[in-house]
């Protein structure tokens, strides 16, 4: 029986995966009624979907119809083959705005910059892409690594493409949590986050206002939090 149970927990283990030894494939159906690719391209003559940076096979058994590439290729013959690895800094914003819904993204030549100096590197935007999807579906997001490694300039520069350049609003609350941190204070933090987000919504609708617990592990007090 142990024996069977170590076994048991080995396997759970295993399926445990890394964000960054994983290929990280998105389709998005855009709010204006594109779609956006992230991550993989299709091969024209099998249909299977290719890792644009290594061009493996993402899926072994899964494959697009011809007729459903054909359609793909009307709408926008770019997004089958596009490695959006190589877009530039704007080109990429664009493509966060367009899955964001933000209508300032539409050209981009009027695409404003929040941050010049944030390297807004592939990894970023897929994980902002993965916070957005998970804010959409009211899933809690737990942001992990260690001090120094950039999450908290992650948020920050998410929250900032959130803002419509010509009424910017402070969409992030961010607290920085330490041993003496009290329920009270996060119960505190959470009522004026509540009140700031409801005026963020009534001024700019579809603008997230997120509160973010910075080293949330490091006070006795994370169970309020959780």
């Amino acid at each position: 029986r142990e024996g069977n149970q170590l076994h048991c927990e080995i396997e759970q283990l295993a399926l445990r995966r890394k964000w960054e030894l994983d290929p990280h494939p998105y389709l998005f159906f855009n709010p204006d009624e594109t779609f956006t690719f992230f991550g993989f391209n299709v091969d024209r003559a099998t249909g299977k979907l290719r890792d644009p940076a290594t061009n493996r096979v993402l899926f072994e058994n899964l494959a697009l119809e011809r007729s459903l590439i054909q359609g793909l290729e009307i709408q926008d013959r770019r997004v089958l083959s596009e490695n959006v690895a190589t877009l530039n800094k704007k080109q990429k914003i664009q493509k966060l705005l367009k899955v964001m819904g933000k209508s300032w993204g539409d050209e981009l030549q009027t695409i404003i910059d929040p941050d010049p100096t944030y390297e807004l590197t592939m990894d970023n935007v897929l994980k902002m892409l993965a916070i957005f999807m998970r804010f959409r579906a009211d899933i809690p997001v737990i942001v992990m690594g260690e001090t120094g490694c950039g999450k908290t300039r992650l948020i920050e520069y998410f929250c900032q493409l959130q803002q419509d350049p010509n009424q910017p609003l402070k969409n992030m609350l961010l607290v920085r949590v330490h041993g003496g941190t009290s329920s009270e204070e996060i119960i505190e933090h959470v009522n004026q986050a509540e009140a700031q987000a409801k005026q963020n919504s009534q001024r700019c609708p579809g603008m997230y206002t997120v509160l973010f617990f910075d080293e949330a592990n490091s006070t006795e007090a994370i169970g309020t939090i959780k």
